[in-house]
Parts: C-alpha cells; sequence; structure tokens
C-alpha cells in the first residue's frame, strides 16, 4: 500500500544491503490483510437540524476511529462536514482507539470517504424530514465560499454538475415517494451524494532531454500505480511543445530522476504535471537563446535564423539540449480554498423478499478543473465508482476478535465487485481550468471517484425500499431486519 513505508520494505532494503544483492519479498494473500494496512473500522454520530423550509441550522458529526496500538493513524473523516454546506454551526469530533491490530491505512480512499456516507446519508434522511428533494435541499444550502476557511473556492463548479448529473440518470422523472417504485418484482431506487477532495499540489523536479533527432525525454522519479502517469505527463509537454506525443518520452520510478512526491492523495498530475510544464516552458526559452523554437510539431531555426537544431549543438558539442526544473505552489493558492469535487447518482434495483441490492446505472460528474488525460480519467472515475461499489454492497472484513486478525483474509470470501457488479458507468467532466492550482488548470480526481459514492447507493436504497441502513456493507440480511 502506497504513502507509508512499512516495515517489510525497511527490512528488505538492509537485507539487499547487507547481502549486496536484490532481494525480494512476496506477502501471501492473509499477510496483505494485516501488514499492508486496512480501511480503519470506524463509528459515526450525526446530529442536523434545519428549518421547515430546508435551511440547515447546525450540524455536530463525531468519528471514532481505530488506530494501532505501537502508532497513531489518523485521517480526515470529519473534514467534508466542516465546509460542504453553507450552515452556521458546525461542530466536528474525532477521535482514535488504540486496538491490538496493525496499523491501519488510507485503504482505496481516504477519510473523507467513510466521513461522507455518514454526512451524505444524513442529508438525504434531512431532505425528505423536511419534504425536499435531496437535490434542492443541496442546492438550497449550497456554500458559495469555503464557511470552514472563510475563503473563496479557486473554482466551483457543483450547481453545473448537480444539473448534468441528474439530467443525464433522469432524476426529475423518478416518483420521490419512497418505495413507490417497481420493475417486475423488482423495487428501483433513485440516489444522489457529493465528494470532495482537496486539490493538492506538492513540489516535484523533471529533468527535459532534447535530443538531435527532435524527440524529447522526461525524467522524474514520480511513481505510477496505475492511473496512466506517463500519458498525462507526455499530453502536457505535447501542449506547450507542439512536438508530436510519438516524440516525446516520459521515464518514472527511479531514484536516478529528479525527485518527486509520491504518488497519492490526487496530487501527481497536478505536482508532476506542473514541473513538466515548468522544464518545457524553459527548454522553449532555452531554443529561442539558441536561436531555435519548436514549429508545427518539429523544432526549427527561430525567424531570421538558419541553423538547424543538429547544427546548433554540433557547434557547442553537445548531443541534445538539457533543463532540470522544480515546481510547487505559490502564495497565490494561500488566498483560495482548493477543491476537487464529484457529484454520484445511482439507480437501484432491491428485490424485496430477499433483500438483494443491484447497481443498475451510474452518473458520476467530476469538477476537477482541466481534463489533462480524457480516456485516463473516465478510467479513474469508472474505478473509484466500482471500488464504491464494493464499499457500499460486498466488502466486509470479519475479526477474530480473539486474535485481532481477519477470517476472510482471501478473495474467496472476502467479497470484491466483480464484471456482473458493475453496470455502466456514464462519467461526465465539467472540464472548466482553474485559475489558481496549477499551469495546467487541472485539479486532482482520484479520490472524488469513491468519496461520496456508498452513500449514493445507500440513498438510493432508501428510496426503493423506505428503509435507512446505517451500516457498511449494505447486505441482503440488513435490508430484510431493518
Amino acid at each position: 500500500m502506497g504513502l507509508r513505508t512499512w516495515p517489510q520494505e525497511v527490512t528488505v532494503a538492509a537485507a539487499a544491503r547487507a547481502l549486496k544483492k536484490p532481494v525480494k519479498l512476496v506477502l501471501t494473500r492473509d499477510q496483505m490483510f494485516t501488514l499492508v494496512g486496512h480501511r480503519p473500522y470506524t463509528i459515526q454520530h450525526i446530529s442536523m437540524g434545519a428549518t421547515q423550509d430546508g435551511q440547515l441550522m447546525g450540524i455536530y458529526h463525531e468519528a471514532i476511529g481505530e488506530t494501532a496500538s505501537y502508532d497513531d493513524f489518523t485521517e480526515g473523516t470529519v473534514g467534508m462536514t466542516r465546509f460542504m454546506y453553507a450552515c452556521p454551526n458546525v461542530t466536528t469530533k474525532y477521535r482514535i482507539v488504540p486496538l491490538d491490530r496493525g496499523v491501519p491505512i488510507w485503504m482505496r480512499g481516504p477519510g473523507e470517504a467513510t466521513g461522507a456516507f455518514a454526512l451524505e446519508s444524513a442529508i438525504d434522511e434531512m431532505a425528505y424530514k423536511v419534504n425536499m428533494d435531496p437535490l434542492q435541499f443541496r442546492l438550497k444550502n449550497f456554500a458559495e465560499t469555503d464557511p470552514e476557511k472563510n475563503k473563496p473556492f479557486s473554482s466551483n463548479n457543483l450547481k453545473e454538475a448537480y444539473q448534468l448529473g441528474s439530467e443525464k440518470i433522469g432524476w426529475a422523472k423518478r416518483n420521490p415517494v419512497p418505495a413507490s417504485m417497481k420493475d417486475g418484482d423488482w423495487l428501483v431506487g433513485y440516489g444522489m451524494s457529493t465528494g470532495v477532495f482537496g486539490a493538492h499540489r506538492g513540489e516535484s523536479t523533471c529533468r527535459a532531454q532534447l535530443n538531435a533527432d527532435g524527440t524529447l525525454l522526461l525524467q522524474s522519479a514520480t511513481s505510477d500505480i496505475g492511473p496512466g502517469t506517463s500519458t498525462a505527463m507526455v499530453q502536457i509537454a505535447h501542449e506547450v511543445t507542439g512536438l508530436p506525443v510519438e516524440k516525446i518520452h516520459f521515464e518514472l520510478g527511479s531514484t536516478a530522476f529528479p525527485p518527486s512526491g509520491s504518488q497519492g492523495g490526487s496530487s501527481t498530475v497536478s505536482s508532476v504535471g506542473s514541473a513538466v510544464f515548468d522544464v518545457c516552458t524553459a527548454l522553449k526559452g532555452m531554443l529561442t537563446d539558441a536561436g531555435l523554437s519548436f514549429d508545427n510539431g518539429t523544432v526549427k531555426p527561430a525567424a531570421g535564423k538558419s541553423d538547424s537544431l543538429q547544427e546548433v549543438l554540433s557547434r557547442q558539442n553537445k548531443t541534445f539540449f538539457e533543463i532540470t526544473k522544480s515546481s510547487k505552489g505559490g502564495a497565490e493558492q494561500e488566498k483560495y480554498s482548493l477543491y476537487s469535487f464529484s457529484i454520484h447518482f445511482a439507480e437501484v434495483r432491491v428485490h424485496p423478499a430477499t433483500g438483494v441490492v443491484r447497481v443498475k446505472r451510474v452518473v458520476t460528474v467530476a469538477d476537477s478543473g482541466r481534463i489533462v488525460s480524457p480516456k485516463t480519467a473516465a478510467s479513474q472515475m469508472i474505478g473509484g465508482v466500482t471500488g464504491g461499489i464494493g464499499m457500499a454492497l460486498t466488502e466486509e472484513g470479519i475479526i477474530d476478535h480473539r486474535f485481532g486478525r481477519f477470517v476472510n483474509n482471501n478473495l474467496a470470501d472476502y467479497h470484491v465487485p466483480v464484471s456482473a457488479d458493475v453496470p455502466h458507468i456514464e462519467t461526465i467532466f465539467i472540464d472548466k481550468p482553474d485559475p489558481i492550482t496549477n499551469p495546467m488548470g487541472s485539479k486532482g480526481m482520484g479520490e472524488i471517484a469513491l468519496i461520496g459514492f456508498s452513500a449514493a447507493v445507500a440513498n438510493a436504497v432508501y428510496h426503493a425500499t423506505g428503509k435507512r441502513i446505517r451500516e457498511l456493507p449494505i447486505t441482503p440480511d440488513k435490508i430484510l431486519s431493518a
């Protein structure tokens, strides 16, 4: 699991240094359940008050999470509650309890994913209490500025996201009365929720090497766990230089390359991408000084010059131009509240006799600035929703409290979503550049793909059945006994 150095990693490094040979450690499947973290068990209490016309007046959100007896692990479980809605009175409390278990980690989503389930379920419940449409209730309590920090948002297009998502899912066509819609033997329900996560940008460094044949090599020591970092970096370099993507190569994952932050926290494109943007911009300046310029996908002599790239390099006894640049956010960012947002809409079917829940359709909308790589961005959203289906309906770690170990420490008994559990997921992007976060105008996306989605499913189950399930996962026994 990323974002943390585990003891076994230190041990392997020490062993490799002592032996002066490569050392590989492979964890068994059951060891992966205990030695590299897990989503912490969390108990949450929410109290909420609103006027009869739907204006929020007060929110109290308390969360108690687990940690290990030998380490303190904390996460942002109640963070979203402090600023998501315009409410004059908000109190949050977060406490951790040490247990004789392995230390938890940000398991497929940070603490905001856990906290959003409680908050967005409560928002939905309050909307029904005051006889308002859950979408209209959220719009009525929309926060134009960050009420926690008393700062303007760098960008916030949630209202447009609400509109686009609701139109695509057919929100207005549903019967708002719970347990009123059927499809054969199945009850039909619609639910929605909001997700949010900080639009972070860390310091990163990138090296650019422009070769005599006009190809561009970029290097940064960032890692990649699957979201398509190289694709996004090549796209950013292409847009700055105009070089065709087939002439640009991005290398990562080596400590021999310029330093970069680890991948996580939805910050890689913003952080490493800014370094790529800056180094490519600096490279353009270097070429200008040498009498060259990027022109129509190639490097050509600048206006009034005649020497080619090869001739300029040869005269300087070089085989390539090289430049390294570091990039980080500036003081301007301190004036704003920087967040990415998501809206999730889910349509479900619930079988009243068996309690089985099927997610029939999903529309998820991302307000994450300018989309640098649309294809990989869509994959991120689809992956987050798929993980959210698991969080909402199937995934549950069963603990043997005698030993503090998982009983279902295998993929036969620990149920993750399979293809049959995942419907068509429609992704929509607002795709409006954020003027503050970074030179590309992008904001992080990986976390908001999952944050809040489990609440959309729970709210849809309530609309289908009239039963409010407050514990995840939502399994048939909980529906039948509610």
